[in-house]
């Protein structure tokens, strides 16, 4: 990139705020709108509603995938391990990729201290002796593993 290049994360946010039509790349996969972060309103045709003012303004900076997509969150508390926390948006429901985390968990013979699951949000808990890569390695399995499944 040259100096006078805009930063990357403002050009990843104005290709977010201009998608393409939506494609499936996978049979389960949901639309998912963006989000606009600070407002945490989701955005329309590259604007969104600003709640302190009330005014339809122009999305710029930080967007994030919404509603229907599910917010999922990977930590292990174990004591020797390092402290990591993994995040990642999915496009899928929730019950498929509970499935799916679960399988990881089940087929790596994880040790699971706590799980929750909302329609939008799920939550992993580790208690797992893994050294950094290995959580995420496990982590990255657990949010972008289901993609190879059909």
């Amino acid at each position: 990139m040259e100096a006078s290049d805009p930063p990357l994360a403002q050009v990843l946010a104005e290709a977010n705020l201009h998608p393409q039509p939506f494609h499936r790349e996978h049979p389960d996969e949901l639309h998912t709108p963006s989000w606009h972060a600070a407002s945490n309103r989701p955005i329309v045709d590259g604007k969104f509603n600003d709640p302190e003012t009330g005014e339809v303004r122009d999305a710029g900076g930080l967007v994030f995938s919404g509603p229907p997509a599910v917010d999922i969150i990977i930590t292990n508390i174990h004591e020797g391990s390092s402290n990591n926390i993994f995040r990642a948006q999915l496009p899928f429901r929730m019950e498929k990729l509970l499935a799916w985390i679960l399988r990881v968990v089940g087929e790596r013979k994880l040790q699971l201290d706590s799980l929750n699951a909302t329609p939008y949000a799920i939550r992993v808990v580790l208690a797992h002796e893994l050294n950094e890569g290995q959580f995420h390695e496990i982590a990255h399995e657990m949010a972008t593993g289901i993609w190879g499944q059909q």
